[in-house]
């Protein structure tokens, strides 16, 4: 059973997996959430050019102290609605891995929960993640989390808009050629009777 559970928080739209399964194992053994966020590096490019720098460390750092506080905010709303009992840290470092595992010691948690976008090996290892970091030196299990799509093929074939002049029914409610004739034969009427009128 575990009593601590640590949700790491990022930017990521798909974060909110990690947010979303981290619920629901802490309302299945009844344990406390932390949320966790690193707070990203300051750093200015190297170039032969003198750099540009359009931000002051110190107006970066105030900056990612206020994005992360929003992005805790956000995720502890969902501990809230569950009525869970949570905390909310952030933590620094050159590594993400390591800050994350340091946290989860020194908070002494027994679950990470993070996310993962579902890119292969080559891909994580070229635009960067923390989950193979994780899975080799945390010393408490990693669930692994990804969004779960939300259309089905139901709705997917409700979000087609029907065509001019047709119904879109289910197959088994479909009524056949004869009852939707009648829909069509008062113009056919008005036809005629202009006709008539006309000679």
């Amino acid at each position: 059973m575990y009593k601590r559970i640590l949700i790491v928080v990022d930017p990521r739209p798909v974060a909110r997996a990690a947010v979303a399964e981290g619920v629901l194992a802490a309302q299945a053994h009844g344990a406390e959430l932390v949320f966790f966020t690193v707070m990203p590096r300051y750093s200015v490019p190297v170039t032969d050019a003198p750099p540009f720098v359009l931000e002051s460390p110190q107006d970066f750092q105030l900056a990612a102290k206020a994005n992360a506080d929003r992005l805790l905010a956000a995720a502890a709303v969902a501990a809230d609605r569950a009525g869970l009992r949570w905390r909310c840290e952030i933590g620094s470092g050159e590594d993400d891995a390591q800050c994350i595992v340091d946290a989860t010691r020194k908070l002494r948690c027994d679950l990470i929960v993070v996310a993962s976008e579902g890119r292969n090996a080559l891909m994580r290892m070229l635009l960067g993640s923390v989950i193979p970091g994780l899975i080799t030196s945390s010393p408490v299990p990693v669930l692994v989390c990804k969004l779960r799509p939300r259309a089905t093929v139901g709705a997917k074939a409700a979000a087609v808009p029907p065509k001019a002049g047709r119904a879109v029914m289910p197959a088994a409610t479909k009524p056949s050629a004869t009852k939707l004739a009648p829909a069509a034969v008062p113009a056919k009427r008005r036809v005629a009777r202009v006709a008539a009128a006309g000679r």
